[in-house]
């Protein structure tokens, strides 16, 4: 199951008519295979490879939006560091509807090299997970579930959350995630999830 199918499946179990990408680079490596029309996508990266709606960083995107407009889904892939990555997510949920949901990506890196901070070419996932674990320690009023697929895929919806609590003070070290991050990351797998 790929990221897409994780979108899709939430379009259409949900029925959402709008969906926002921040981090598109390439459109058509995932917000073209979005089964929504193309004019009910938005799509944002500061140097996309090809086509986009908006040109620029994600803040630049969030401070210029009308507090009014409302998204059913945003899919989360832009800079992959753990601030950039909650100020993303806290921006969408200024923007999205009710019922709605967020999908983030890249957040099971497989070893300590995937999880730099820094790109260093090729296969990278950056510290996207220490945001989520932030999320699961702190935000009661959250559902959050990582999805055991294609990087590690986490749904974000409005709800309740069980808050995970940490066996050491500092839990946003690879050690500790290498040896917790079922419990840490709340994983389930794709046929697992909770909707």
């Amino acid at each position: 199951m790929q990221r897409w199918d994780i979108l899709n499946t939430l379009i259409e179990y949900y029925n959402y008519k709008n969906y926002l990408e921040v981090g598109v680079q390439d459109y058509y490596s995932c917000c073209a295979k979005v089964k929504l029309p193309k004019e009910s996508k938005v799509a944002v990266d500061p140097a996309p490879r090809n086509e986009c709606d908006f040109i620029g960083t994600s803040d630049e995107y969030f401070t210029q939006l009308d507090p009014t407009t409302k998204f059913d889904l945003v899919f989360i892939d832009g800079l992959h560091h753990n601030d950039q990555v909650l100020k993303d997510i806290n921006n969408s949920l200024k923007h999205l509807n009710e019922g709605g949901s967020i999908l983030c990506h890249d957040c099971l890196p497989p070893t300590e090299r995937h999880q730099e901070r820094d790109d260093h070419g090729g296969e990278w996932n950056g510290d996207v997970w220490k945001a989520i674990a932030h999320l699961r320690t702190t935000r009661e009023d959250l559902n959050v579930q990582t999805i055991n697929t294609d990087w590690g895929c986490c749904l974000i919806q409005k709800g309740t959350n069980t808050l995970y609590s940490p066996t050491k003070e500092n839990y946003l070290t690879w050690d500790y995630f290498s040896k917790n991050k079922n419990e840490l990351m709340n994983v389930v797998s794709p046929l697992d999830i909770k909707l």
